[in-house]
């Protein structure tokens, strides 16, 4: 009898022990049905365990409160500010909240059959995440995006010539908002806690390099003003742009021709280094007002072996073989102090027969093409290339070509290519004056943008006034200074 006694009192106890046990367990998971499953979250926030209003709340603060915060959008270099209120977004944390706590739940018909599961495998985390729920007008961000393009954007300008001012009008970028392709980035900053700057997808496009035809137009509406004849030769030697004007004109060489005497005085000595009396004299061919002729006739006689007339005739064969047909002097200069004859028998001479002639001097010829190709031959030397380099391999060198350009420089006279530039821009230049003939050719050393400009005048007069051809050189310069200083800036 007792040994029944204890069986049933332990059978008893049992089952008040497993009625208790799953009491608790019911307890338990009904308190887990009051929250949020465990590994449930909204917009990447844990919610885990929390009440409806405890995630409201949450949500709120982590989600809500930063998305309200401004964005930055950036054109460019400018800050553009868009309020997510200015596309009324809008977070819908109540049914966030609500999906969340639905998780794992289910309807009050499954509560037993979750409470079996609960008893055997234990309350499982769900591992899942409820997307950002949210609104805002497209609409809106559309029309907020076009407002900034209307305000920022810009067309594109492109380089214009001033013929009045004998200027140019440098050109802009042009820059376009791309809205298409910065809408989705704009979309996507709009429900993102972190990313809260936008940089804007904007097209650059930029004005395409000055023509040179431009100076040429604008070349031309100045010397039309003149009356008489003009010629002007201009290059680009790093690009190899070029245009001239009247190339082909014949005219007195004047002084200018003794650039080709420098040239040959370092081919005819064959490599060697010229001796300080030499450099002497080319420097002072440049430098000396009133005995320019006598120290390029010294020159002329080192040329041609102690005969100045041999040297007129090498620096002739040396021009033809440049390809510079319409350059020659047939006697020496005459010099400042003699009158205006000439030695006899040389006006017997044939004489270069161009296409247009200006009166030249029967003696002494050129063109501004044979002058600009000279100048621009000399200056590739200079740089380390070219065809002097080429053709006459240690004959002549870079530095030679050098010493060339460095005596050029110190001629005193800049009220001609000089008068248009600035005062601290380098000129190498050699200039001429005749009775109805004025010329200068140089080159200007521009910041990396260095260029070759010549520049002939005749007037059909027995003296071209100074004043009528000077405002005319001035003039040609600035605006060719003007146009090439556009790719210096």
């Amino acid at each position: 009898m007792r040994k029944l006694q204890l069986a049933i009192t332990t059978f008893l106890l049992v089952v008040l022990a497993t009625i208790g046990f799953l009491a608790y367990k019911l307890r338990e998971y009904d308190s887990y049905r009051e929250g949020i499953y465990p590994g449930v979250s909204a917009a990447g926030i844990p919610l885990e365990g929390q009440t409806r209003e405890d995630a409201t709340q949450i949500l709120e603060e982590m989600i809500v409160a930063p998305l309200s915060q401004p964005i930055a959008l950036q054109y460019v270099t400018d800050t553009v500010v868009l309020m997510p209120s200015d596309v009324n977004l809008e977070i819908f944390t109540d049914d966030m909240v609500e999906q969340a706590y639905t998780l794992g739940h289910g309807d009050q018909s499954e509560f037993w059959d979750g409470y079996l599961k609960f008893l055997t495998e234990g309350l499982q985390p769900l591992n899942e995440d409820i997307p950002l729920l949210y609104a805002y007008d497209p609409q809106l961000l559309e029309e907020f995006l076009a407002e900034i393009a209307k305000d920022k954007d810009e067309p594109l300008r492109e380089v214009q010539p001033i013929t009045d001012t004998l200027s140019f009008r440098p050109g802009r970028s042009g820059r376009k908002l791309d809205i298409p392709s910065s809408f989705p980035l704009v979309e996507q900053s709009l429900t993102s806690i972190d990313e809260r700057e936008v940089t804007l997808l904007v097209d650059v496009m930029e004005p395409a390099p000055p023509d040179i035809e431009m100076l040429r137009s604008v070349l031309q509406h100045r010397i039309d003003e003149f009356a008489g004849m003009v010629s002007i030769y201009v290059s680009h030697p790093a690009t190899g742009d070029m245009i001239e004007i009247n190339p082909n004109i014949i005219y007195s060489g004047m002084s200018v021709v003794k650039i080709g005497i420098m040239l040959e005085t370092f081919l005819h000595s064959e490599g060697t280094e010229l001796d300080e009396e030499t450099q002497d004299i080319m420097l002072k061919l440049v430098t000396d007002p009133t005995g320019s002729n006598y120290w390029a006739n010294l020159l002329l006689e080192l040329i041609g072996d102690g005969s100045q007339m041999e040297g007129c005739r090498r620096v002739n064969a040396r021009m033809d073989e440049l390809g510079l047909a319409a350059t020659f002097i047939r006697e020496p200069y005459r010099l400042e102090t003699e009158g205006a004859s000439r030695g006899p028998g040389l006006a017997k001479l044939p004489l270069f027969q161009g296409p247009i002639a200006a009166n030249p001097d029967p003696f002494i010829q050129t063109s501004a093409h044979d002058i600009g190709a000279l100048l621009e031959m000399i200056y590739d030397c200079s740089q380390g290339e070219g065809r002097l380099l080429e053709e006459y391999e240690g004959r002549i060198s870079s530095d030679s070509c050098q010493l060339i350009l460095d005596d050029l420089k110190q001629n005193p006279v800049r009220t001609m290519i000089g008068a248009g530039i600035p005062e601290d821009v380098p000129l190498a230049h050699k200039h001429g004056f005749g009775g109805d003939t004025h010329a200068d050719s140089g080159v200007v050393f521009l910041d990396g943008v260095d260029y070759i400009l010549v520049h002939f005048q005749y007037a059909p007069t027995d003296w071209l006034v100074w004043a009528i051809s000077q405002p005319v050189f001035e003039d040609v310069s600035y605006a060719t200074y003007n146009f090439f200083s556009l790719s210096v800036e």
